[in-house]
């Protein structure tokens, strides 16, 4: 079972290393706007190239982001795309290739929607081998690659082979834009609907292999649910959010 090492998106996000690809679950278009902008500013101090592949809305979210973080948004350094656009070309990761032979650059980020724009058109293969293109580019490159996914993670439909695909094909996985939050939520709902783990159920969990990337503790128990008790897991995704948003609500009264 994988842990992620990292306490929160912003430390995943901000040094990561080279040909990492990450994957962001998202719910929150303003999630989207704060984590992109974190990566990409951190990338531009360091003096890499960034290249920032979305929609016209969360491009404008971003902006709005980096302002507020004092980047100067016509910098060299920063490359803006239409992820339609990018769709219509011939190879959707070519702006990515061009800032990589620019020798002015540390390294080169890439933030991208191409295969969240696929599969919310229902194109979920196209998506899966975007991402695979976009690994083998992270890695040929040395680039750092950055996705956003949309689901609701508290949805049992949500939890398809796409979604554990998607995971799988990626280095590191940020479920939630509060880690704390979500593994109190979760670990809350486990103890009430399952009870303590233990005996044959813990040795179980310690040798689940279902996913090979790095990710928060109670999004892998989570995975790990849906394939070991699937009986039980919609009532606990049902508690794990109403948890989630009670204490969600507490924070902003």
């Amino acid at each position: 079972m994988q842990n992620a090492s990292s306490t929160s998106w912003k430390s995943v996000l901000a040094n990561p290393a080279r040909a990492s690809h990450i994957l962001q679950i998202y719910d929150s278009d303003d999630f989207v706007a704060a984590a992109v902008a974190h990566f990409a500013a951190e990338g531009l101090k360091n003096g890499e190239a960034v290249v920032l592949t979305g929609t016209k809305q969360h491009l404008a979210g971003i902006d709005r982001e980096l302002r507020s973080l004092g980047v100067e948004l016509r910098s060299s350094q920063l490359l803006r795309e239409d992820v339609h656009e990018a769709l219509a070309r011939a190879s959707p990761v070519s702006s990515l290739e061009e800032v990589v032979a620019d020798p002015r650059f540390t390294g080169v980020r890439w933030w991208g929607e191409i295969t969240n724009a696929l599969c919310q058109r229902g194109e979920h293969e196209a998506g899966l081998a975007a991402e695979r293109q976009g690994d083998a580019a992270a890695r040929e490159h040395g680039a750092t690659v950055f996705c956003s996914y949309l689901t609701d993670k508290f949805d049992p439909r949500s939890y398809d082979s796409t979604l554990m695909s998607l995971c799988c094909l990626h280095s590191h996985v940020i479920p939630a834009q509060d880690y704390v939050l979500h593994r109190r939520a979760v670990n809350r709902a486990v103890s009430e609907v399952v009870g303590d783990i233990k005996g044959t159920l813990l040795q179980s969990l310690h040798s689940w292999k279902g996913m090979t990337c790095d990710l928060p503790s109670s999004q892998a128990l989570l995975f790990w649910l849906r394939d070991t008790l699937p009986d039980q897991f919609e009532a606990v995704l049902s508690r794990a959010r109403a948890y989630q948003e009670q204490a969600g609500q507490g924070a902003s009264a």
